[in-house]
């Protein structure tokens, strides 16, 4: 135990005296060692230190940046937005809010908005004044830094019903910290369900077929603004014919009526009335609503019956028709003991016809009740603007009289009519070839009497179509005496004759489109690959030997239009004595820009007299050679 203390002692003895050459004399205390940072701990603790401090200059500078720099990177420079009803009332007076804002500290520049409003949006004043009156721009120059302002428009909404419309402002600007100009865009859609036009239809309930009927249109205003120029469009019950009209319509097929302005709602007397009662309550005055009316009186045809609808549309005069409001009336209509039907060429209603041609009509009349009818008389009358285009010279009146109401059928004519049974007349009238001063369209009118009871047929419209023609020609010389052709003339046997086919279309009374015109050269004709035509194109199909000239449309009243081309002959033998033909039978095929209809037309074929060549006619006939 000895030995191990001395060791121990000894190896103390050597630590001191170790430590004493590290740390010098001057530590008291040798043995007492304390355990210091490690190089890497120093670091981290350095190293976070920074962080902290660049992490709160970052968030400075974020602060610093957000205040004078940071609204416009969150959200647009300017805001813009519209302030108006979601819902409004077509013909009232409406204010819309256009709002703006400038979100930045700096100022923007050149500041020019453009609001768009429906086309029938009355105009009556804005704040400020817009720079173009015309297309509603508002000019608003430098808007500064962190401001706003508004735009009032005040005017009169006017839109369909029902409709959805959207209004927009488009606005440019510059930021004073930009080169760029900017555009935002701002929008709002407004829903129109009312208008302050009402209509209303007065109608009879329960009519007989005959009998006159009346319609009355009431247009009123039930605004505060002053209805322009209102229009009204009247669709009529089927079978109804329209005898007088108060206002007149308006020219077409369609019933539409102008009608003057409808001043808005007016009091009727003073516009405030005190309360006698001493309550102390103020109420207004009655009003008054102006209004505008249409009297339609007609009747009903021989065959309609069942409940019949008239429907009224006001609308908004413009460049468009704008509906407003649609009112409708129900007549039940109860049948007639008379029956009246009248066919045109085959068909109802609207029929065309030839010029030339014979126009047939046949017009019937049925006892549709349970006794036999033996005082009918009945009337077929006809309207144009002009002469009618009828040759009443040979026309076929089955037994009827023409007298100055039209053609007329006494009972005596039409005879007793079973129960059940009807009565047939056949009709024909030539329509005239010569269209001068006469009306290419008339109607027809058919109607019967019995009693006090008269009932019409549907009536026909009859539309002639265009007096367009082809006319074909073969000539040698021109009107000059210069030649087209060349070749002995007359033709010689074994000799090769040129001559010149010349094609003319004259449109006529209407204009004409895909129109094609075709001939045969019979054999022994050379197409000579020659053609030209002021209109279209020729072409030639050797296997068919069909020349055929097409273009697209000729309008009514142009000049005619000329196709011309060349073919040849060089006669045989066999030819002598006679005058070849050289083009075959000429048909034009177009369609009629009025009616609609397919026409055809057609010319002669022509030979080598030349008809209408002065010079080269008579010199046709196939000569024998030298």
């Amino acid at each position: 135990m000895l030995t191990k203390r001395r060791y121990a002692h000894h190896e103390e003895v050597d630590i001191d005296a170790s430590l004493s050459a590290i740390y010098g004399d001057e530590r008291d205390d040798l043995k007492i060692v304390t355990r210091g940072g490690s190089r890497l701990t120093r670091f981290l603790i350095r190293t976070i230190g920074i962080l902290l401090v660049v992490c709160l200059l970052s968030l400075g500078g974020f602060a610093v940046y957000s205040r004078y720099f940071g609204p416009e990177q969150q959200g647009k420079p300017l805001t813009m937005a519209f302030t108006a009803s979601d819902e409004l009332q077509s013909g009232a007076p409406v204010t819309i809010e256009f709002d703006y804002a400038n979100q930045t500290s700096y100022p923007l520049t050149n500041v020019e908005i453009d609001i768009n409003l429906p086309a029938g949006f009355v105009m009556k004043s804005s704040t400020p004044s817009m720079t173009s009156v015309n297309d509603m721009v508002f000019n608003l120059g430098t808007i500064s830094g962190k401001s706003d302002g508004k735009i009032l428009i005040d005017g009169i909404w006017n839109s369909d019903v029902p409709s959805s419309t959207g209004i927009q402002a488009l606005a440019s600007y510059q930021p004073a910290n930009f080169n760029a100009q900017f555009h935002d865009i701002a929008t709002k859609t407004i829903v129109t369900n009312m208008s302050t036009t009402i209509v209303v239809v007065d109608a009879p309930v329960t009519v007989n077929v005959g009998e006159v009927v009346t319609y009355t249109i009431h247009v009123k205003n039930a605004g505060t603004e002053t209805i322009v120029a209102p229009q009204v469009e009247l669709t009529l019950p089927t079978g109804f014919f329209v005898q007088t009209s108060v206002p007149l319509s308006a020219p077409g097929g369609a019933l539409t009526y102008t009608l003057p302005d409808i001043l808005p709602v007016v009091p009727a007397v003073d516009p405030i009335v005190a309360d006698t009662t001493a309550t102390g309550v103020v109420v207004p005055a009655a009003l008054t609503v102006s209004e505008s009316t249409i009297v339609v009186t007609g009747t009903f045809a021989s065959d309609a019956s069942g409940m019949q609808t008239l429907t009224a549309v006001s609308g908004i005069s413009g460049a468009r028709f704008s509906p407003q409001t649609t009112a409708t009336a129900i007549t039940d209509v109860k049948g007639s003991a008379l029956s009246l039907l009248m066919v045109g060429n085959g068909s109802q209603g609207t029929v065309v016809a030839d010029p030339g041609s014979l126009f047939r009509v046949a017009l019937r009349i049925e006892n549709t009740s349970d006794v036999a009818v033996s005082d009918v008389i009945a009337l077929l009358d006809f309207a144009a603007e002009d002469n009618l285009p009828i040759d009443w010279g040979t026309a076929v009146l089955a037994g009827g009289k023409v007298t100055a109401s039209g053609i007329t059928f006494d009972a005596k004519t039409i005879g007793t009519i079973a129960a059940g049974s009807h009565k047939t007349l056949d009709l024909a009238f030539p329509m005239k070839l010569d269209l001068t001063a006469v009306s290419s369209t008339f109607t027809v009118a058919f109607s019967a009497t019995r009693g006090t009871i008269t009932v019409q047929a549907s009536p026909l419209t009859v539309q002639l179509n265009s007096d367009a023609a082809v006319f074909s020609m073969l000539r040698y010389f021109d009107d000059d005496g210069a030649p087209l052709g060349s070749g002995p003339l007359p033709p010689v046997v074994g000799s090769t004759t040129h001559y010149r086919a010349l094609w003319t279309i004259a449109s006529g009374l209407h204009g004409l489109n895909t129109i094609t015109v075709s001939a045969t050269l019979p054999e022994g004709v050379t197409w000579d690959d020659f053609s030209t035509a002021t209109s279209g194109s020729i072409s030639y199909d050797a296997g068919t030997r069909t020349v055929r000239w097409t273009t697209s449309s000729i309008p009514a009243g142009s000049a005619a239009v000329t196709a011309r081309f060349s073919v040849s002959i060089t006669p045989t033998v066999a030819d002598v004595g006679l005058a070849k033909t050289l083009v075959g039978k000429t048909v034009l095929n177009a369609k009629d820009d009025m009616t609609g209809a397919v026409l055809e037309r057609s010319a002669d074929a022509v030979t080598t007299e030349c008809e209408g060549d002065v010079l080269a006619t008579g010199k046709g006939t196939v000569k024998a050679g030298m």
